[in-house]
C-alpha cells in the first residue's frame, strides 16, 4: 500500500513578523514589568546588590587562608608537612629551615598556596597539629596571571584588616572559639606556657663555649727498613 503524502505549506508571514515587532513588544512589556515590581519590593528581592550589600556567611565558611602567630610574632608553623601531605589539590608548598630560637625548632622558610589550584577543602586546617593554618570569610580573590595567585607568607601571614570591622573575619578553623580541651585544662595545642624555660634552655645552650679542637694523632713510627 503506497505512503499518504501530506503537503504542508507554511503560511506567508505578515510584515509585522518578519520584523519581530510583536516578539520585540512583548518581551520588552515583560522587562519593565519587572524592573517595576522589583524596584517596588527592593528589599524582598531574592538577590543583593553587590558590592554595596555583602551577604553574611557562616562562621565556617572556607575562603582565604592565613597563618596564625605567637605572641612574639613569628609564625605558630613548624614546617611539620601535615597540611601539605593532607591536601588533595597538591596546591601547598612549604620549605623547612631551622628557627634561630631552639625552642621553635623548625620554621617555614617557604610557605605558598596556590589559589588557582585549591579546591577549600579545609583538609589542611585539619591536618595542622599547631592550629597555625585557619580560613577567613575573604571570597574576593582575583587574580590576573597565575605568578599573582600563588599566596606566600607575607600574604598569607595573619593581619588586623583579616579581623578589623571591614575584614573579613575568621571563617573555618579547628574550632569554634576556645577548644574543649583547653577549656577542660587538658591541653595546651600552643605550648605557650613552656616557651619562657625552653627560651632560656636556649640561651643557655648558645652561650656555652664552643667543644676544643680534637687533639692531632700522633705520627705514625717509622717503619724499619
Amino acid at each position: 500500500m503506497a505512503a499518504r503524502v501530506v503537503t504542508v505549506t507554511a503560511p506567508e508571514p505578515t510584515l509585522l513578523e518578519r520584523l519581530y515587532l510583536p516578539e520585540i513588544f512583548k518581551g520588552l512589556a515583560r522587562t519593565f514589568s519587572h524592573l517595576a515590581k522589583n524596584i517596588k519590593n527592593i528589599k524582598g528581592l531574592p538577590t543583593i546588590l553587590y558590592p554595596e550589600i555583602k551577604r553574611k556567611y557562616s562562621e565556617r565558611f572556607r575562603g582565604r587562608h592565613i597563618l596564625k602567630t605567637r605572641e612574639d610574632g613569628s609564625l605558630t608553623c613548624v614546617a611539620c608537612y601535615m597540611c601539605e601531605t593532607a591536601c588533595p589539590a597538591d596546591c601547598i608548598h612549604i620549605e623547612a629551615g631551622e628557627h634561630p630560637v631552639l625552642a621553635y625548632e623548625k620554621y617555614p622558610v617557604k610557605f605558598e598556596i596556590d589559589m588557582l589550584r585549591c579546591v577549600m577543602c579545609g583538609y589542611c586546617v585539619d591536618a595542622c597539629p599547631k592550629d597555625a593554618i585557619w580560613m577567613t570569610k575573604d571570597y574576593e580573590m582575583t587574580f590576573f596571571d597565575r605568578k599573582s595567585a600563588v599566596l606566600g607568607i607575607p600574604e598569607l601571614t595573619e593581619k588586623p584588616s583579616d579581623t578589623g570591622a571591614d575584614g573579613p573575619g575568621y571563617g573555618y578553623r579547628p574550632y569554634e572559639g576556645e577548644s574543649p580541651m583547653r577549656k577542660a585544662g587538658q591541653f595546651e595545642p600552643s605550648g605557650l606556657p613552656l616557651l619562657p624555660a625552653l627560651l632560656e634552655r636556649g640561651l643557655a645552650i648558645n652561650r656555652m663555649p664552643p667543644p676544643p679542637p680534637p687533639k692531632a694523632a700522633p705520627p705514625a713510627a717509622a717503619k724499619a727498613g
